[in-house]
This record gives C-alpha cells, structure tokens and sequence, in this order.
C-alpha cells in the first residue's frame, strides 16, 4: 500500500462525537485512505503527530469572505484556525444575482459586510459567479447561498415595500437559477435592508419554491434584542410553513434588558424540534459582534440604497428625526431591531482615518467636543458609510449557555479584512483569525464546558450533516481528506481586540483536499486546493 501521507502516532477524534482513539490516518490523493491502529505501508510523508489529535478539517457554518478571496485566495486568518470549508452567502448579501447597471448600488450594500477589495463585479448571474470563484482557486473550500437582499434588488430594486406578485415571481426565479447553479438556499439579513422590508410571508413563498430542491434556509433574524422571541417565532415559521430546514444565525440576546431571554429562545428551538421542524442554529465564542456602523441607523433611512441614506445624513430636518428615534436618554443608541447600547460599547473596526480605529465612540466624542450621536452620523457621512464597528452587547454567561445546546453548531460570523502579505488594516473582530481555537482552548479544555468531541463535533460533522456533505466533516476511509492536527494541550486563540491580526496556537498541520496549507505551522498556501461545494458534493 502507497500512500501520499501518514499521520502516524497521535490520536484521532473522527468528529461524529466519539471518543477520542488512537490511530494512524493514511492520505491518497484528495481521500484519506486508511484510518487504524499502527498503519502498515509506504507513504510519500510520513509525519509524527504523537501526542496530538487528528479532526476533520473545520466547517466554518457562517461567514462573510465571500469577496474576500478574489483578493486573498489564500484565506490564510481562516485556514490557520483549522478551516478548511467555509460557508458564505450569509445575512441576505451575495454577489450575485446582480442586474446590470446595479453594480455600484450592491457594491455600496454589501462592501462593509463582505468587502469590495476594488472588485470590477463581471458578472450577473448567479453561475456566472460560482465560475469566477472556481477560477480564482481559494484555498478553502466553499459553500455558497444566495442572499435574499441580492434576490430582492434583482428584482425590484431597493425599495421600501412589499413584494407584489411579479416581483416574487421574479425572485423565485432568480433564487431557482442559483440552486441550479450550485447554491445551498437562500439568507435573510432582516436587520438589513432591502432584506428588512419584507414581509413573512414573501420569505415563506421564498421557502416553499426551493423546498423541492432541498433548499436551506439561513436567517439573521429580524431582531435580536427586545424582538428576539418574536424573530425566532417568525424564523421558525417560516420553515414550517416553507417546508424547509432553517438555520438561526448567531443565536444571542443582545442589551444587558434582554440577556435573560436567552433561555427563553433557547425553549423555542428545542419546542420547534420536538414537534419535528428542521431548525438548528450556530453561534460565535465571544460576546462581541461586529458589522457595518451604518447599521446604527434605522430601517427606513436606508431606502434606496447607500447614496440616499448619505443624502439624508446630510439634512438637517432628517438627522433631527433620526435622534428622536434613536437616542436613548442621550446616553444610548437603539433601534426597533437592536436595542440600546452605550457610545462605550462601540468601537470603530475599520476606517479611512486609520487613527479612529480601535476608538470608542463615547471616545471619539471627547476628543472632538461634540455629543457622542452627531459624531456618529458625521462619521457615517465622511466615509460615506464604509466604516466598520464592533459592540459588545452580549453577556458572556449566555454565550457559554449558547455555545453548549445541542442545537448549535460554530460559526465565526467573521469579516476578513487584508489582502495577502499587504500592510493589515484595522482592528477587525477577533473571531477572524480566533473563533476555532477559541472554542477548543478556553471552552472545552479551560472552562470545561464540554468534551474535546463534543466541540470538535459542532465544528465538523454537525456543519456537513446541516449541508447535506455525506464526504465531509468526517474522519473515515473514503472521505475527503480535509484534516487538521490539534495539540490538545496548546491549542489556543491569540488574537485580541487590541491586536487581532495574530495566528492561533496548537494548530500545527492543516490539509485541504488532501494539500498542505500549514505544514509544521508554516503556511505552506494549498494553492488552489479548495472548491466551491454543490449540494450533494
């Protein structure tokens, strides 16, 4: 018997939840070939894990570096972290479908989520797209959905109404053509516009038309603080009704008035389960989000896109309104969908004015002499809204209680930020370059919350099963050879909100497809290892 590698030596946990065994892993071509006690045979590498761990390669079930790998193909801050698959498509952004001349209008929507990294958008369909990223060759494999706000400014550009009956005929089209090209289903980001001015039961019809494919549906749901309850009725309904799985994105309760809810939310997956609606969700290891500053501002300034919300910072009557709306005893900022939170609470991410990175709101308030409200909406009018936050919202109690339900899987929700070996702008979240680790070291083995297999689990096969991957998430004879090395004892996440661009620990051998990308923790690229994954594939 040849093989291409062996890790010889070390233990393996397959992630199905078993316990750990000992046992060698012989790798052939892109599938592992062989996984037993002592392995006998000849193999091109041989590597000695003793004392180490071998996994499935990790499945990152919610991400936004959809745009990031035409600039960074490598993927690096991900593959790092044991990543070999990652999930994108999420919170109702895509790249595709795109209808021409709306180029600048979806780059305007969705450059702060996914970025834009100077991108020409070459395409319009949906395919057309899934070819490019094919051609581009990351190192990652990805799995892709379409994004309801894409659907919807296909088919009716961006505006604040009900979908008539042509415009969903429209989008029910549109979603058809990208399961056929290879998506997994839709995603709502119902905190965001377009995607928050639809009503139920556009998004049930939505559901019922890919239900017959199989389709999957991901929903940020459309609220996660004091409509929390209410948002995961309506997410659970919409799968019931679609007749379709659903997957509730980064389950949390967010404002300090509505942690204790969490359990609450938490009844309401297990109730839905029990009487045998498909529902899951995945959550994040830290009690810290992150998305676009913009979002600070309520739903209806954003009708018709990114050039009008700037129009209406820039008027006087308009921003009167805003703070009348939003301003919380001077002290706060909320909206219907998320709450209040403290200028303190909200630093800036990502900025032109690289000195504001890393600064607090309430901070760069003093600084400038002016109330903590006016400097926010100058803010978002001089950058013209392409400035990125992170909040800190989330008690860190529930995270632990989220991280643990059985129903929850890991995703990072992370924006990546920095092309290649290029200077690493801003302060992005950690969980760009930590959440894998993260969840290992500090959970599992520090706090104990659960089993090393258990966490491992969340991470690789619960993902797969969620997509339907029968070949993937899998440490087993035939499947595909996606595998990371992990030193139980080390395994640990060293990015910081201070400093987060900095690598984890105790990952030392990561394979995609059966390539190197870090062999003895050194980046070794798997230079177009990793494939755009199709249902089924």
């Amino acid at each position: 018997m040849t093989w291409n590698l062996l890790f010889r030596g070390g233990s393996v946990i397959d992630g199905t939840g078993s316990p750990a065994q000992r046992a060698d892993v012989a790798v052939a071509g892109d599938r592992i070939a062989a996984v037993g006690a002592d392995l006998r045979g000849d193999a091109a590498r041989v590597v000695d894990v003793t004392g180490k761990v071998v996994v499935p390669g990790f499945i990152d079930a919610h991400s936004h570096s959809d745009l990031f790998y035409f600039a960074c193909p490598t993927a690096e801050s991900k593959v790092r972290q044991g990543v070999t698959t990652e999930v994108v498509g999420m919170c109702s952004f895509s790249q595709a479908p795109i209808r021409a001349g709306q180029e600048g209008l979806v780059r305007g929507w969705a450059g702060g989520i996914v970025g834009e990294h100077g991108l020409d958008l070459r395409w319009e369909t949906f395919g057309q797209y899934l070819d490019a990223l094919r051609a581009l060759r990351p190192s990652v494999n990805v799995a892709h959905f379409a994004g309801h706000g894409a659907l919807r400014i296909a088919a009716m550009g961006f505006e604040a109404r009900p979908a008539g009956a042509d415009d969903l005929r429209g989008m029910e089209k549109l979603l058809g053509e990208a399961m056929d090209a290879g998506a997994f289903g839709f995603s709502t980001g119902l905190v965001y516009a377009p995607s928050a001015y639809a009503e139920t039961p556009e998004l049930v019809a939505l559901a019922r038309s890919m239900a017959r494919r199989g389709g999957l549906y991901f929903s940020h749901i459309r609220g996660e603080s004091s409509m929390l309850l209410d948002s995961i009725t309506e997410a659970i309904r919409i799968g019931e009704e679609g007749g379709v799985g659903v997957q509730i994105s980064h389950v949390k309760a967010s404002g300090a008035q509505n942690w204790p809810k969490i359990d609450a939310a938490l009844r309401m997956i297990e109730d839905a389960r029990a009487r045998g609606v498909d529902v899951l969700g995945d959550v994040y290891p830290y009690n810290a989000g992150s998305t676009k500053l913009d979002n600070m501002m309520p739903t209806w300034a954003h009708e018709g896109g990114v050039a009008k919300l700037l129009e209406r910072l820039g008027d006087r009557a308009t921003r009167r309104r805003i703070m009348e709306e939003c301003l919380i005893d001077g002290e706060r900022w909320g909206t219907v969908s998320q709450g209040g939170i403290g200028f303190d609470q909200v630093f800036i991410a990502t900025c032109r004015r690289r000195e504001l990175e890393g600064l607090h709101l309430a901070e760069i308030a003093r600084q400038a002499g002016r109330a903590p409200a006016e400097v926010l909406m100058d803010l978002l009018l001089e950058e013209r809204c392409t400035v990125g936050m992170v909040s800190f919202a989330q008690s860190i109690e529930n995270v632990a209680k989220v991280l643990a339900h059985p129903a929850l899987m890991i995703g990072s929700d992370s924006i990546p930020l920095y092309a290649g070996d290029a200077a690493k702008p801003g302060k992005p979240h950690p969980r760009t370059y930590g959440t894998f680790p993260r969840v290992l070291g500090e959970y599992a083995r520090d706090r104990k919350l659960f089993p090393l297999e258990t966490a491992i689990q969340k991470m690789t096969s619960m993902p797969a099963r969620r997509l339907g991957l029968t070949d993937r998430g899998v440490v087993r004879e035939g499947a595909y050879a996606d595998l990371a090395v992990v030193d139980p004892g080390t395994v640990r996440d060293e990015s910081t909100y201070a400093e987060p661009h900095r690598y984890p620990a105790g990952i030392p051998y990561v394979v995609v497809n059966g390539t190197f990308a870090v062999d003895a923790g050194r980046w070794a690229g798997a230079a177009g290892a990793g494939r755009v994954l199709t249902p089924g594939g």
